[in-house]
């Protein structure tokens, strides 16, 4: 008589086998996590190129689109109408070259025309920062010339103020302008490597952007193969949320910024304010994270101009002021609409924890990354609850008074 073992003892062993070989494994990641850490750390290294390549790809795939589906099929239109267009790879080709040309070119007027100013305002700040404690002095001393008390006590801190500034200040300062001359030649050989990955990166980027439904088949093509038929489906539905979510946000965000700096240039070089493209640069750019990137660019801006003089620094709050509302109240709900579905309180709370967690890119990917989990999580909500008969709206189940029996009627 032969042994048969059922099917259900050995689906059993197997996930028993399973399990003992994965404690295994964390066991060991847990007592060599240094081994570990060090060798992942390897590897991560050796996929820059690639992970760069990804990132440039799914940057450059909104403007894509738009050279692809928009821009240069009504510009053959344009020329030859009702033209019915057949062979779509040269317009995909195409829109991937304008696509990394429009790139290269941003890159080139970055360091054409803003790294230089940049550079120079940072030297002015540096060499001028004496004078600039002096008119701080005078402001103040100006400030409070009705009131005789705070002149006197002003005036007998002039000379310690001056000798920190002269004998701790200022060599300080001259020890870190050493320093960041030093560091420039030790930094060299990261910078030739950084410039490497960033280049390989590009090159990988255009074979994604060129072969990207490809590269979308083959990987619907596993989901389909590996996964039940219901539940590829809606992974695949909720990669394209994740997708529109991501890409909405990520886009609607650099041209807010960019307006946001241009137009504080603009009331910079009006209102005479100094190093107008150090401080717009610094606004634009923390103006991408949401909630706390206003007070992020205009604190230290506002300390650069306090420095330089002080009676612009209340112009340029003032400017900041009105420029937030406008933005606030204008150009974003224009540029983001719905895009993140989120309350103000959970903004906050994404900001916050992405914040804690991972620094600056938390504060501004949380918003995105919990929008999708928010929405996500709701819509699971709404079925388990339409599943079981009971009403969806979040009103039936608020509680109007303090004996209120209404939840017996769901």
């Amino acid at each position: 008589m032969k042994f048969k073992p059922e099917k259900k003892y050995i689906y059993w062993g197997l996930t028993a086998f399973l399990v003992i070989i994965a404690c295994l494994i964390v066991s060991f990641i847990v007592y060599n996590f240094s081994s570990f850490y060090k060798g992942l750390s390897n590897f991560a290294s050796v996929l820059t190129p690639v992970i760069n390549g990804f990132l440039i790809a799914y940057l450059l795939s909104p403007l894509m689109d738009f050279f692809e589906y928009t821009g240069i099929p009504a510009l053959i239109r344009m020329f030859r109408k009702n033209c019915e267009i057949k062979n779509k790879k040269p317009i995909r080709y195409i829109s991937v070259f304008l696509s990394v040309l429009v790139l290269l070119l941003v890159i080139y007027a970055f360091f054409q025309l803003l790294v230089p100013q940049l550079v120079t305002s940072i030297k002015s700040i540096v060499n001028s920062f004496p004078e600039y404690a002096n008119n701080v002095y005078a402001f103040l001393e100006n400030l409070f010339k009705d009131n005789p008390d705070l002149e006197q006590l002003i005036s007998s801190y002039s000379g310690d103020i001056n000798k920190f500034i002269n004998e701790n200040l200022m060599p300080q300062a001259n020890k870190m302008l050493s320093s960041v001359s030093s560091g420039i030649f030790v930094g060299i050989s990261n910078g030739i490597s950084f410039l490497k990955n960033l280049l390989l990166g590009l090159i990988l980027s255009i074979y994604i952007l060129a072969s990207r439904d490809l590269f979308l088949g083959q990987f619907r093509k596993i989901l389909f193969a590996v996964l039940n038929k219901r539940v590829a489906k809606d992974i695949v539905v909720e990669m394209h949320f994740i997708n529109a979510t991501f890409q909405n946000y990520i886009v609607s965000s650099i041209v807010d910024s960019t307006i946001i700096g241009i137009l504080c240039f603009v009331v910079c070089l009006i209102l005479g304010i100094p190093f107008p493209t150090l401080i717009s640069v610094i606004v634009g750019v923390t103006n991408i994270i949401p909630f706390f990137g206003p007070f992020l660019g205009a604190i230290p801006s506002a300390i650069l101009i306090l420095l330089a003089e002080p009676i612009k620094c209340i112009y340029f709050l003032i400017m900041i002021l009105v420029l937030q509302q406008f933005d606030g109240n204008f150009i974003k709900p224009k540029l983001f609409g719905s895009s993140t579905g989120l309350p103000g309180f959970w903004v906050l709370f994404s900001i916050i924890v992405g914040g804690g967690l991972f620094g600056i890119a938390g504060m501004y990917l949380g918003v995105p990354v919990f929008a999708v989990i928010y929405i996500y999580t709701k819509k699971k909500i709404h079925k388990e609850l339409s599943s079981k008969g009971l009403p969806t709206s979040t009103r039936d189940y608020i509680l109007t008074g303090r004996n209120d029996n209404h939840l017996d009627s769901l």
